[in-house]
């Protein structure tokens, strides 16, 4: 088994790597981290990776195309170009090209941290990571890229998709905005928004203006509203914004762009392998997201505002994750849950096989041959999860946290 590295210290690395960030939405991020010991490790994903243990047998595993981040609340539903709604891994902000272990080991530790919301042990948690290589293992033998849409779904998947299929843009318009003497407005009161100042909003409007020149229908671009977006919790605090648009027109036919900003995986300056060149870290996140999942999504572009990346995409109402803490599988249900997983992550690194330094199809078939290392990686994600969760119980008493609940929602000095 793999021994565990020195570990540098967390508080002063999680501040470090937070810096600069919005501070209301930063004392939001640390409440969430602290609320559990899975958000703790949804919000550190960077030091997980300066954490690899970087032994000679998770080195030698071969490379593919990661997703960075993988963890349960990283699979959801998206609409794909081709207008039906697939269930797939996502949230590729941290995607490079390393060796596989990368994202099954995240994977892995991150079951062991959710138990503690999700209401089962560490046996439990190895028994699920288990069933997750076997569904790994099984698809990569098969060696051919597969994907879960509504007519291929069952249990709460299937249920999800089904729900999702019949969500308008009516009932995302409802949740998100409001209508006022006729006009149509972001709402700031759900916890998913912030008003902006006037002039980050008028930046926005501006490149919003900019984007639209020379697209076949300019005026669906037309902004109504603009605000920060809340969402997710490795970035919040970034610059996200909210952008509601004229879209199709009527009561109805607004649309919501999510522009997102892209610094940079924290995954890359950990890895051996050498990466390809994107004209930007928003051009990485489309494309990897493009190679990866089933069906490129709808409307994902990569775009610059004020000499900063971002990914556009539109927000749309069959998107949505799998909330397992909400729907409480039964215990067979959750283990086939987690090998489709299994199986989504495999299909995922089969479709871009052999590009740009990944491992061949053949090469990933002869690699999920031998399960040698299955064994390891049960026994390391265990011990991993045992020393984050002895980091989250600090992290949770820390002037870090007790500067975030001082907070309720003013811009106060940040702890040193």
């Amino acid at each position: 088994m793999a021994r565990m590295p020195s570990r540098a210290d967390p508080l002063r690395e999680i501040a470090a790597f937070n810096k600069g960030r919005h501070p209301e939405l930063l004392a939001l991020k640390y409440r969430k981290m602290a609320a559990s010991p899975f958000g703790y490790f949804r919000g550190t994903n960077h030091l997980f990776h300066a954490d690899w243990p970087g032994a000679a047998w998770l080195e030698r595993m071969p490379a593919v195309w990661l997703n960075g981040d993988l963890h349960l609340e990283n699979f959801g539903t998206y609409r794909g170009d081709n207008r039906l709604v697939y269930f797939d891994v996502g949230d590729f902000d941290d995607g490079a090209l390393g060796p596989t272990g990368r994202d099954l080991l995240r994977f892995m530790v991150g079951l062991h941290m959710a138990g503690h919301d999700l209401g089962f042990g560490a046996r439990r948690a190895n028994a699920l990571n288990r069933t997750f290589l076997a569904g790994y293992r099984a698809a990569l033998i098969q060696g051919k890229a597969r994907w879960i849409e509504r007519r291929t779904a069952g249990g709460v998947i299937g249920e999800l998709l089904v729900k999702l299929e019949r969500r308008t843009q009516a009932d995302l318009l409802a949740k998100r905005t409001t209508l006022r003497k006729g006009r149509r407005r972001l709402r700031t009161d759900t916890g998913k928004a912030l008003s902006l100042p006037s002039a980050e909003r008028a930046r926005v409007v501006a490149f919003m203006k900019r984007f639209a020149e020379g697209r076949a229908r300019p005026g669906f671009f037309r902004v109504l509203d603009v605000a920060q977006r809340i969402a997710g919790l490795g970035t919040l605090g970034l610059k996200r914004y909210v952008v509601l648009v004229q879209g199709d027109g009527g009561q109805d036919g607004a649309a919501l762009i999510d522009l997102k900003s892209q610094i940079g995986s924290t995954l890359v300056p950990r890895l051996r392998q050498r990466q390809p060149r994107f004209g930007s870290e928003a051009a990485r996140v489309a494309e990897i997201e493009n190679r990866m999942q089933a069906m490129g999504p709808a409307f994902l572009t990569p775009v610059r505002i004020a000499g900063r990346s971002f990914t556009l995409r539109e927000l749309q109402p069959s998107a949505d994750k799998l909330d397992l803490s909400s729907t409480h599988p039964e215990r067979a249900e959750l283990d086939h849950v987690i090998s489709l997983m299994g199986e989504l992550t495999a299909w995922a690194q089969l479709r871009c096989a052999g590009r740009d330094g990944a491992a061949t199809i053949d090469g990933l078939m002869a690699f999920a041959r031998n399960a040698d290392w299955c064994r390891r990686s049960v026994a390391l994600a265990a011990d991993w999860a045992g020393a984050i969760f002895e980091d989250w119980r600090g992290f949770s008493d820390s002037a870090l946290v007790t500067w975030a609940h001082a907070q309720g929602g003013s811009a106060r000095r940040l702890p040193r």
